[in-house]
């Protein structure tokens, strides 16, 4: 039994904040809200319950972190690695091929932002979140448009083209993996681009 906690407590100190946000966002894609439960987090990864409050103190600091998480590396993290690119061009198209990306973490990144989008349906706080998220990520193509010569009103639109069909791919994914063609959107990208 003493061999079995020691493992239990090195396994412990192991795990990082991000190991347990990854894991809430894994259980969030595969079950909602609902199915992120410390005790849940806890078993899938091998661990004590204890090991949960060396970084969160409780379940809504968790599911707090979960938002700023979305926002940093699921947005903020992908727009920053095209940024390095020379041209509007290419990093829209970088950052296309990144947000295709089946999965992000090891998680279903198509789940992961439908999970995501019914969690914001049912509670408004997280609404107001998301809304934030889809802000930033529409505003950043926005912007990349619009340095590629758009006019304002030609780059909204094409910002927002490129990010709800974007969103409907990844919805298509979950039932039609026919009609959930990345090569269709990367044409998309393009058109856009001209």
């Amino acid at each position: 039994m003493a061999d079995k906690n020691r493992n239990a407590k090195t396994r412990t100190g192991d795990l990082s904040r991000h190991d347990w946000l990854v894991a809430a966002v894994a259980a969030l894609a595969e079950g909602g809200v609902e199915a992120v439960k410390v005790e849940r987090l806890a078993k899938t990864l091998g661990v004590s319950k204890g090991s949960f409050y060396w970084h969160f103190k409780d379940h809504a600091q968790l599911l707090a972190a979960i938002l700023d998480f979305w926002a940093a590396d699921f947005t903020q993290q992908l727009i920053d690695n095209a940024a390095g690119l020379p041209t509007p061009k290419g990093r829209l198209r970088h950052l296309a091929r990144q947000a295709l990306t089946k999965t992000i973490f090891g998680i279903d990144s198509a789940r992961a932002e439908a999970a995501m989008q019914a969690w914001a349906a049912t509670d408004p706080h997280v609404g107001m979140r998301l809304c934030a998220v889809d802000a930033a990520r529409v505003g950043y193509l926005e912007k990349e448009l619009l340095e590629n010569g758009l006019e304002p009103g030609k780059a909204q639109a094409g910002a927002k083209t490129l990010y709800l069909a974007l969103l409907g791919l990844y919805t298509a994914r979950g039932y039609n993996q026919h009609l959930a063609d990345d090569q269709v959107y990367m044409a998309l990208v393009d058109m856009i681009l001209e």
